[in-house]
Protein backbone atom coordinates (compact mmCIF):
# COMPACT_ATOMS: atom_id res chain seq x y z
CA UNK A 1 0.00 0.00 0.00
CA UNK A 2 1.44 3.46 -0.66
CA UNK A 3 1.55 6.34 1.66
CA UNK A 4 -0.67 8.00 0.08
CA UNK A 5 -3.23 4.45 0.30
CA UNK A 6 -1.80 4.32 4.05
CA UNK A 7 -3.05 8.51 4.95
CA UNK A 8 -6.22 7.77 3.24
CA UNK A 9 -7.21 4.94 4.86
CA UNK A 10 -6.19 6.37 8.27
CA UNK A 11 -8.26 9.73 7.22
CA UNK A 12 -11.37 7.70 6.60
CA UNK A 13 -11.02 5.54 10.22
CA UNK A 14 -11.18 8.78 11.57
CA UNK A 15 -14.01 9.59 10.13
CA UNK A 16 -12.50 12.47 7.73
CA UNK A 17 -14.08 12.47 3.87
CA UNK A 18 -14.00 14.48 1.17
CA UNK A 19 -15.49 17.82 2.14
CA UNK A 20 -14.74 21.46 2.81
CA UNK A 21 -14.55 21.40 6.52
CA UNK A 22 -11.92 18.46 6.57
CA UNK A 23 -9.99 19.93 3.42
CA UNK A 24 -9.80 23.13 5.59
CA UNK A 25 -8.33 21.50 8.88
CA UNK A 26 -5.94 19.25 7.12
CA UNK A 27 -4.65 22.18 5.26
CA UNK A 28 -3.86 24.16 8.29
CA UNK A 29 -2.06 20.92 9.23
CA UNK A 30 0.24 20.72 6.14
CA UNK A 31 1.02 24.75 6.31
CA UNK A 32 1.85 23.49 10.01
CA UNK A 33 4.04 21.05 9.29
CA UNK A 34 5.65 23.30 6.58
CA UNK A 35 6.71 25.57 9.18
CA UNK A 36 8.13 23.06 11.18
CA UNK A 37 10.65 22.26 8.35
CA UNK A 38 11.15 26.03 7.94
CA UNK A 39 12.11 26.08 11.84
CA UNK A 40 14.84 23.42 10.87
CA UNK A 41 16.73 25.48 8.72
CA UNK A 42 19.43 28.05 8.78
CA UNK A 43 20.73 30.26 6.28
CA UNK A 44 24.19 30.56 5.27
CA UNK A 45 26.01 33.10 2.71
CA UNK A 46 28.36 31.53 0.08
CA UNK A 47 31.00 31.74 2.65
CA UNK A 48 29.39 29.91 5.44
CA UNK A 49 28.61 32.51 7.78
CA UNK A 50 25.13 32.66 9.39
CA UNK A 51 22.83 35.26 6.81
CA UNK A 52 21.66 37.52 9.37
CA UNK A 53 18.88 39.45 6.88
CA UNK A 54 17.71 35.97 5.32
CA UNK A 55 17.38 34.58 8.54
CA UNK A 56 15.32 37.11 10.02
CA UNK A 57 12.70 36.70 6.54
CA UNK A 58 12.81 33.32 7.46
CA UNK A 59 11.48 33.97 10.35
CA UNK A 60 9.23 36.05 9.47
CA UNK A 61 7.75 33.38 6.86
CA UNK A 62 8.18 30.29 9.60
CA UNK A 63 6.10 32.59 12.34
CA UNK A 64 3.25 33.91 9.61
CA UNK A 65 2.73 30.14 7.63
CA UNK A 66 2.37 28.68 11.30
CA UNK A 67 -0.26 31.19 12.47
CA UNK A 68 -1.99 30.74 8.91
CA UNK A 69 -2.01 26.94 9.55
CA UNK A 70 -3.28 27.37 13.28
CA UNK A 71 -6.13 29.97 12.04
CA UNK A 72 -7.00 27.40 9.71
CA UNK A 73 -6.83 24.18 11.91
CA UNK A 74 -8.83 25.60 14.42
CA UNK A 75 -11.57 26.38 12.22
CA UNK A 76 -11.21 30.03 13.37
CA UNK A 77 -11.12 30.84 8.96
CA UNK A 78 -11.60 28.11 6.28
CA UNK A 79 -8.88 27.56 3.49
CA UNK A 80 -10.12 26.17 -0.02
CA UNK A 81 -8.59 25.17 -3.12
CA UNK A 82 -9.16 28.10 -5.94
CA UNK A 83 -6.51 26.67 -8.38
CA UNK A 84 -7.43 22.88 -8.34
CA UNK A 85 -4.76 21.81 -10.96
CA UNK A 86 -1.76 24.01 -9.90
CA UNK A 87 -2.47 22.55 -6.20
CA UNK A 88 -2.10 19.49 -7.30
CA UNK A 89 0.85 20.07 -9.07
CA UNK A 90 2.25 21.51 -6.18
CA UNK A 91 1.08 18.84 -4.06
CA UNK A 92 3.44 16.68 -6.17
CA UNK A 93 6.23 18.40 -6.65
CA UNK A 94 6.38 19.32 -2.75
CA UNK A 95 7.15 15.30 -2.10
CA UNK A 96 9.26 15.14 -5.15
CA UNK A 97 11.65 18.00 -3.79
CA UNK A 98 11.32 16.90 0.45
CA UNK A 99 11.81 12.88 -1.14
CA UNK A 100 14.81 15.16 -2.93
CA UNK A 101 15.66 16.83 0.22
CA UNK A 102 15.59 13.60 2.30
CA UNK A 103 18.09 11.76 -0.42
CA UNK A 104 20.60 14.35 -0.30
CA UNK A 105 20.00 15.29 3.42
CA UNK A 106 21.24 11.05 3.81
CA UNK A 107 17.62 10.27 5.56
CA UNK A 108 16.39 7.15 5.31
CA UNK A 109 12.76 8.43 4.60
CA UNK A 110 11.39 5.27 3.02
CA UNK A 111 11.63 3.80 6.87
CA UNK A 112 10.82 7.18 8.58
CA UNK A 113 7.67 7.05 5.88
CA UNK A 114 6.52 3.20 8.15
CA UNK A 115 7.38 4.76 11.06
CA UNK A 116 5.32 7.96 11.22
CA UNK A 117 2.10 6.17 9.32
CA UNK A 118 2.64 3.20 12.15
CA UNK A 119 2.66 5.81 14.92
CA UNK A 120 -0.34 6.93 13.37
CA UNK A 121 -2.00 3.58 13.09
CA UNK A 122 -1.27 3.08 16.73
CA UNK A 123 -3.68 6.14 17.64
CA UNK A 124 -6.58 4.35 16.83
CA UNK A 125 -7.62 1.94 18.80
CA UNK A 126 -9.94 -1.54 17.40
CA UNK A 127 -9.75 0.97 14.47
CA UNK A 128 -11.47 3.43 16.13
CA UNK A 129 -9.65 6.97 16.45
CA UNK A 130 -9.48 7.83 20.36
CA UNK A 131 -10.82 11.84 20.76
CA UNK A 132 -9.62 14.46 23.16
CA UNK A 133 -12.22 14.72 25.80
CA UNK A 134 -14.92 17.57 24.48
CA UNK A 135 -13.63 17.77 20.96
CA UNK A 136 -13.39 16.08 17.58
CA UNK A 137 -9.94 15.98 17.69
CA UNK A 138 -7.62 12.90 17.17
CA UNK A 139 -5.85 12.60 20.28
CA UNK A 140 -3.67 9.56 21.66
CA UNK A 141 -4.40 6.29 23.05
CA UNK A 142 -3.17 5.87 26.61
CA UNK A 143 0.54 4.68 25.91
CA UNK A 144 0.74 5.97 23.01
CA UNK A 145 4.59 6.69 22.07
CA UNK A 146 5.60 9.10 19.21
CA UNK A 147 7.55 7.18 16.22
CA UNK A 148 11.63 7.75 16.71
CA UNK A 149 13.37 8.97 13.80
CA UNK A 150 16.57 9.09 14.71
CA UNK A 151 17.98 5.82 13.48
CA UNK A 152 16.70 7.22 10.42
CA UNK A 153 18.70 10.09 10.33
Amino acid sequence: MTNYQRTESWLKACGKYPCPQHLSTQIGCHLEEMAEFLSCLAILTNENTFDRGLNIILSSAIESISYVGEMVKTGNVKAIIDARIDALDALCDTEVTGNGVAYLAGFNKDAADIAVLDSNDAKLVDGKPVFKPGTMKIGKPEGWIPPSLSEFV
